[in-house]
């Protein structure tokens, strides 16, 4: 139904920005690009993809490890360095549950759950993978060295992907490639990759029996042509979107140049929609 150029934005919600913030220079190497009121976003240097991270307060809940964001390092050594780093300094960035590492589906990672109440994993592919699909080569063009993240025996390369759950692996899939226009990475099961064919970076969507539903801070953003696609889009979806799995549709939202919206889908996770009149680059 849409034609998106590009999966360009993940949104992230946690408690406090002076509490998450730091885990995510210090220990994922990422840096905060914008500030906002409430809301900062970060990147990675060596990757693309922008978080969007919102701060929602103590009373935020916390969120399931199956919908995290993974940094890639280069190495099984340097997963197992992390591991180690992370553990020793566990009480300096209170963080929470931090697992061993473990070899998974042709990856090495570990899983680490930072103040905000959100899982973050470290992994890295094994070179095997590497000839299976696009997403597990590496995301990025040269590799920092190590002075760029020094004294903790990983450096993270890129920000590399979100995690979804969802109730129906088949209608899940039908919706991601058939409504939103995503690609699906072939051969993953029993969970489902995409992605936007223009950029590396991913989604991995894993099906879950006892789901706890997100609110709208948790989201990934589309971006169309321009806000005559964004307009058209909505008016579809208010004609069609329930026959086609939306379950709630927002209202169309224009601030400057910018139109969004947002919409549930068949698993009650959360999309926005938007465009710019002047489409900058991503």
């Amino acid at each position: 139904m849409i034609r998106p150029l590009g999966l360009i934005h993940g949104h992230y919600e946690c408690r406090s920005l002076n509490e998450t913030v730091p885990v995510f220079i210090d220990l994922l190497a990422l840096e905060v690009v914008e500030k906002g009121h409430r809301q900062v976003i970060v990147k990675h240097p060596n990757t693309d993809w922008h978080l969007v991270v919102h701060e929602a307060g103590s009373d935020a809940a916390d969120k399931p490890v199956m919908n995290h964001y993974g940094v890639r390092v280069s190495s099984p050594e340097e997963v197992d360095a992390a591991w180690r780093y992370l553990s020793e300094h566990k009480d300096q960035y209170r963080l929470g549950k931090i697992t061993k590492p473990r070899e998974t589906h042709l990856a090495y990672s570990l899983y680490f759950k930072e103040p905000g109440g959100n899982y973050w994993e470290i992994e890295c592919y094994l070179p095997q993978a590497f000839t299976l699909a696009s997403v597990y080569a590496p995301h990025w063009k040269n590799p920092w060295p190590e002075n760029r993240f020094a004294d903790k025996g990983y450096v993270p390369q890129g920000l590399t992907h979100g995690t979804l759950e969802c109730n129906d692996k088949a209608v899940t899939e039908l919706f991601l490639r058939h409504v939103l226009g995503l690609q699906i990475v072939p051969g993953e099961r029993p969970v489902i990759y995409f992605k936007h064919p223009a950029t590396p970076w991913y989604v991995v969507v894993v099906p879950v029996k006892n789901r706890r539903y997100l609110n709208s801070n948790s989201r990934f953003t589309l971006e169309l042509g321009s806000p005559d696609a964004v307009d058209k889009a909505h008016r579809n979806f208010a004609k069609a979107g329930k026959e086609i799995g939306v379950t709630e549709l927002g209202e169309l939202k224009r601030a400057g140049a910018n139109v969004s919206f947002f919409l549930s889908d068949p698993d009650r996770n959360w999309w926005e929609i938007t465009a710019k009149a002047s489409r900058d680059a991503h």
